[in-house]
């Protein structure tokens, strides 16, 4: 028997231990296991079929057999676990519409559980299921021994079985297929699979086409791949060309170790294949496996014999078609989980495309089964009641089922495919309701049930927006909403990006991976070019981004790397549409500036030419921060209130974790407990441990104008330390920032609480105080802070400047200022009595200010019950923020954000229910009382205004929802 082994595999794409291997029936020794005994045919351990090793237990079976497994190792602590059960590895000679099946049985000879296992197949296949979970077997059933009972009907067969394993761990990923069932009910990570597979190819009504509609949406498929020849002089497209030759030349060279091998039957011979679930190491032995080939071989092999007309390529790759099938990689089969296999796959979903002309009858009908099942194309006959898409499915998958749906020989079924698909689209890059991904209403782009913008939303705008152009201007194209959500989160993803870079606060697990606009660029000109003129905003902001100096590196950076790991895109065809772009008359867009709040990120970005700032909190239904077992792992600050700044004269940046000493309690702009690293990167009381969400709804943010704007959220930590609570606004004012803080709370003694002001990896910092308060400065910046303990530390070139509110606040404050041009006169008045700005109220109940000379006031009301006399905003129904600028005439404009989303929430992501996932936002009369009256309109929508002379009060009404900007107008009333 082989040695323990231990399975690691994949949680939500963050490595996560798995199944254990504990006992396993490898039958490397050489004999069948004492007690094994079948009644009517042959045990005997073969070399001829193995998935490890160089053995498998073979059976010869006859009709009605059983073969009898007298207490098999580890099944008793197996039966006792409500996650133990079996995981095994199956080999069928001749498919068989019967089962085989294990019968598990107590002391007394009693089945307490049964598994019936299909034999429809030919090739291996694995089972990965729970006694009690997937069997029903009671929890206080034991199992002594097991039957397995072979067809009645079927006279014999040859089948065999290698890494038997009872275990007191089956993955939580496993899932139903073409062999046996489990009981799953909740898809929200794990795709019904089976369910899409048994989906019945119908559309209500059929879009048909013409042969030269459906080859030219082929051709420009082709041609996306290949290349034109065209321009093949042009630097950009001759570097892609250049690294494309090394990936080929690499993969051909890695392929050289796949012999080409058949049986007498045509059965492919080869080592044993693994899906991403299986260990790494096998009996010492590395194992290999599918993904390795799918990423750096099938594609490449493809791509030498369409370039090059290799045809020893060819033949390498058709072979590698027919070894996969046999190693299990089939219709039907889910290798115990398909969770991450589908996602890593695209060396063999575009190779598939390459080659299918060279594909017999048989294997393409084989092959075009597999893209069904590993697609998913069946959810494109099964539109759900709601819009959006998992972004993994877009970037992964949205490809590869447009090539099944063109590779359907049959005209009709083609165009069945293609119209189904052509839907599904449409659907997928939908406003998604809730958490669902992945298009929102601000054109925040979400995964795992929150904003990400460093990876998944990106590729799923790549994705959506190639798609696009792949259709355009044939029968098939997307609706003009998907065009127009495709732009939008183009030029929404280009606005809230600073240069290159992605807020820190939506990097989900990546913090280093902020700089991903360069990436997009192909994904502007797809979707600018599938207009009827090319797009002349996306053109503008592409062009922009393409001629920036800055960005020459990336872009190169970006040109030279061609791979085929989790989404192919790296084509020659790919860089002559941004070059044709390029080559486009418009001229690019000025320097984007302005201010804008993103509800579904909880994200205010403010940027003008030399400063771009990101502030950033959660909520409710904004998750603090993501991690796993080695990525982000002390990043749980990152959502506390964070300032983030680019500076992009001096090319300095707030948020340097590329650095060994940064600081990751010390997060610009959040409060924090400073926390020894072990507490920080512990996983607090959440059983997810991370995507925490708060108890709080109010979340909120106005941009008012390009100068000004606010942000304010009331922080509550209810996974960590429940005590622990803020309420947090930054106003935003053409020269400099305020932030407010009010009501910090915490009841713990031991580790101190802070307010930072920044970190610097810089000697370029200064300090000054003085009776108003502070004055600070780094490389960039200048903070002025009204009273309070601020302190500093600096070891080397890396200093921390912080308000201390010490251990155990009750109700601490700050108060300070962020100038961006150092005005030293400046900060010196803002700290003075003779401020221009005056706060009116910093307390649980509201964060009020106004800035005297520009007549603004912006306010954070938290308490709807308080009257706020003396404001023109007296009372709300409902906690909202607002910014109210006087116009000429006494008039005003009012801005106002109402945060509340009014939908169902949990503690953390992994509470959430599909139910939960998908419940729609909900609208609210919200209701302002203003002193004085006025006549009001809103350019949004139509509003409910009353006045009441005697109270000398206006009254309005507006339905607000998704925490989205509303703009009330306000004229002074004739008396």
């Amino acid at each position: 028997m082989k040695k323990n082994l231990s399975i690691v595999i994949l949680l939500i794409s963050l490595a996560i231990s798995q199944s254990v291997f504990s006992q396993t029936y490898s039958f490397e020794k050489g004999k069948v296991p004492e007690g094994w005994k079948i009644d009517k045919g042959v045990l005997h351990i073969s070399s001829e079929k193995y998935k490890s090793g160089s053995r498998s237990l073979q059976i010869k079976w006859k009709q009605n057999a059983v073969l009898t497994l007298p207490s098999p190792t580890g099944i008793s602590e197996a039966c006792r676990n409500r996650n133990g059960g079996m995981n095994a590895w199956i080999y069928n000679e001749s498919p068989t519409k019967e089962n085989l099946l294990f019968s598990f049985r107590d002391e007394t000879g009693k089945e307490v559980c049964q598994l019936p296992f299909l034999l429809d197949f030919k090739g291996w296949r694995c089972i990965w299921a729970k006694f009690q979970g997937d069997m029903n077997m009671s929890s206080k059933s034991n199992i002594q021994s097991v039957e397995i009972q072979f067809p009645q009907h079927t006279k014999k067969g040859v089948t065999y079985i290698d890494l038997l394993e009872f275990t007191s761990k089956v993955s939580w990923q496993n899932m139903s297929d073409a062999q046996y069932k489990v009981n799953r009910t909740d898809y929200s990570l794990i795709p019904d699979f089976i369910g899409y597979r048994n989906a019945t190819p119908k559309v209500e009504k059929v879009i048909t086409a013409e042969d030269n509609q459906i080859t030219t949406i082929t051709n420009r498929l082709t041609t996306w791949y290949l290349g034109s020849g065209q321009h093949s002089s042009e630097r950009w497209i001759k570097m892609r060309t250049e690294n494309e030759k090394t990936f080929i030349r690499n993969g051909v060279k890695a392929a050289q170790k796949i012999k080409i091998q058949y049986t007498e039957d045509h059965t492919p011979q080869g080592e044993p294949l693994f899906p991403m679930g299986a260990p790494t190491i096998i009996d010492g032995q590395e194992a290999k496996k599918f993904r390795s080939i799918n990423e750096n071989i099938l594609l490449p092999l493809a791509l030498d014999y369409r370039k090059n007309q290799n045809d020893q390529s060819l033949k390498k790759a058709l072979y590698i078609y027919d070894w996969f099938n046999d190693q299990g990689w089939a219709d039907g089969s889910s290798m115990g989980t398909l969770c991450f296999e589908k996602l890593r796959s695209s060396g063999y979903f575009h190779s598939f495309f390459l080659l299918k002309e060279q594909l017999s009858p048989e294997q393409l009908k084989r092959e075009l089964q597999t893209m069904n099942w590993f697609t998913m194309f069946g959810a494109c006959y099964q539109l759900p009641s709601h819009a959006g898409e998992v972004a993994d499915n877009l970037r992964a998958l949205a490809i590869p089922k447009l090539i099944y749906a063109l590779s359907q020989n049959d005209k009709q079924e083609r165009e069945v495919a293609l119209t189904a698909f052509k839907h599904y689209m449409d659907n997928a890059l939908g406003i998604a309701p809730g958490f669902f991904g992945t298009f929102k209403a601000d054109f925040s782009g979400y995964h795992h049930r929150g904003p990400y913008h460093s990876a998944y939303y990106p590729h799923a705008l790549y994705a959506g927006a190639l798609i696009a152009y792949l259709l355009h201007d044939t029968p098939y194209a997307l609706s003009e909403t998907t065009l127009h959500n495709l732009k939008q989160g183009l030029l929404t993803f280009r606005f809230f990006c600073a240069g290159l870079e992605v807020p820190a606060g939506t990097v989900g697990r990546f913090p280093k991976g902020q700089q991903i606009l360069e990436t997009l660029l192909p994904a502007f000109a797809y979707t600018a070019l599938s207009f009827k003129e090319p797009d002349k905003e996306l053109t503008a902001a592409f062009k922009r981004i393409l001629e920036s100096t800055e960005n020459q590196q990336a872009i190169t950076e970006y040109i030279s790397n061609v791979n085929s790991n989790l989404a192919y895109t790296s084509t020659v065809g790919e860089i002559e549409l941004v070059t044709q772009l390029a080559s486009s008359s418009i001229a690019k867009e000025k320097p984007v500036t302005g201010t804008l709040f993103m509800p579904y990120s909880g994200l205010l970005v403010a940027k003008d030419s030399l400063f771009h700032f990101n502030i950033k909190g959660f909520s409710r239904y904004i998750w603090d921060f993501e991690s796993s077992a080695t990525e982000n792992t002390k990043g749980r600050y990152l959502g506390y209130g964070q300032i983030e700044y680019f500076d992009f004269k001096n090319r300095h940046k707030s948020f340097n974790p590329q650095e060994t000493d940064f600081d990751w309690n010390y997060i610009p702009g959040a409060t924090t407990k400073v926390l020894p690293d072990k507490v920080l990167q512990d996983k607090g009381g959440s059983s997810s441990g991370h995507r925490n969400f708060s108890d709080e709804t109010f979340l909120t943010g106005v941009h008012a104008s390009d100068k000004n704007a606010m942000f304010s959220f009331r922080m509550h930590d209810i996974t960590y330390d429940q005590s622990f609570r803020a309420n947090k606004s930054v106003f935003v004012f053409e020269d400099f920032l305020l932030c407010l803080g009010s009501d910090i709370q915490t009841k713990d003694k031991r580790y101190p609480t802070v307010t930072t002001l920044f970190q610097s990896f810089s000697r370029n910092t200064s300090e000054e105080r003085m009776p108003e308060g502070y004055i600070l400065t780094d490389p960039s910046l200048m903070y002025a802070v009204k009273g309070g303990a601020v302190r500093t530390s600096s070891e080397g070139s890396h200093t921390r400047a912080y308000i201390e509110h010490g251990t155990a606040p009750e109700a601490a404050k700050y108060h300070y200022y962020i100038l961006k041009n150092k005005k030293k006169v400046l900060a010196r008045q803002l700290l003075s009595n003779e401020s221009p700005i005056k706060v009116i109220a910093q307390d649980n109940d509201a964060h009020i200010v106004t800035y005297k000379t520009k007549e603004i006031t912006c306010g954070a009301l938290f308490n709807a019950q308080k009257k706020y006399e003396g404001q023109l905003v007296s009372q709300v129904n409902i906690p909202l923020s607002y910014i109210l600028e006087k116009q000429k005439d006494n008039s005003f404009k009012l801005s106002v954000c109402e945060p509340d989303m009014r939908r169902i929430s949990r503690a953390h992501m992994g509470l959430l229910t599909e139910e939960d996932v998908i419940q729609q936002e909900k609208p609210y009369d919200t209701q302002l009382t203003i002193n004085g009256l006025y006549n009001v309109e809103c350019p949004q929508k139509t509003i409910k205004v009353s006045l009441d002379k005697e109270k000398d009060k206006t009254y309005i009404t507006i339905s607000t929802i998704r925490g989205e900007n509303y703009t009330l107008l306000l004229h002074q009333a004739d008396h």
